[in-house]
């Protein structure tokens, strides 16, 4: 039974030191031993490798305590009984000290999720922020191309419109110049027939004043031969 119970003793210290370690390093983590700015998902799966090795090392020190209980006889000393409940006392400690870190644990582990959670809803609203500054963008060079086509076709209808009453201008006046044409064509048989009157006239003097310069170079001739 001595044999026996000294090495379960020593089974018993060797796992509370073990777990003692664990509960330090599982203290650390649950303190806030991670990098809160970046989000790092690490915490959650090293705290629970972590929290499965210390709950199979305290289910494994719980056997061993039981088997402590089983090594007592009755005629067990009161040294001996005080070793027992010592290491029962710590037991109970280690899962007392385990839960409470695994609930802060736990709660580090949700408030990470709810920073990570933000942090994504923020790069999805930057994103989405961004794509709609992109479209409000696009939209604004595309209405600025509307406005510069708009005005390109004002000045186009402009130049289109002068050309138009510049055509209409010299339609009118050509139709002027068809008119007076027109008349002085209608005049012109009068004109014509006035010209011809004219001229007869002319060549009717012009035999008038012939004849009678020649007839008076006869009367001079007669007369000198006379």
């Amino acid at each position: 039974m001595a044999t026996s119970w000294e090495a379960l003793r020593r089974e018993a210290r060797r796992l509370e030191n073990e777990i003692d370690n664990k509960l330090t390093a599982f203290s650390r983590l649950g303190t806030g031993h991670h990098d809160d700015r970046r989000g790092s998902p690490t915490l959650g799966g090293s705290c629970d490798a972590v929290g499965m090795e210390i709950s199979q090392l305290l289910q494994k020190l719980s056997t061993v305590n039981e088997a402590l209980n089983e090594a007592l006889g009755p005629d067990a000393s009161s040294a001996l009984l005080h070793t027992r409940q010592r290491h029962h006392d710590i037991l109970q400690d280690y899962r007392q000290e385990f839960n409470k870190t695994k609930a802060h644990v736990h709660a580090l582990q949700e408030r990470e999720d709810l920073i990570g959670s933000v942090r994504q809803d923020i790069n999805a609203h930057k994103t989405a922020s961004g794509s709609m500054n992109r479209r409000t963008e696009t939209y604004m060079k595309e209405h600025n191309h509307l406005q510069g086509s708009e005005k390109a076709a004002d000045e186009a209808l402009g130049v289109a419109m002068g050309a138009r009453e510049s055509l209409s201008s010299q339609r009118r006046l050509l139709s002027s110049i068809n008119s007076q044409v027109t008349g002085l064509s209608s005049r012109f048989p009068a004109l014509n027939s006035l010209m011809q009157r004219i001229n007869f006239r002319k060549r009717r003097d012009s035999i008038i004043l012939g004849s009678v310069i020649a007839g008076c170079i006869i009367l001079l001739i007669l007369y000198s031969w006379s």
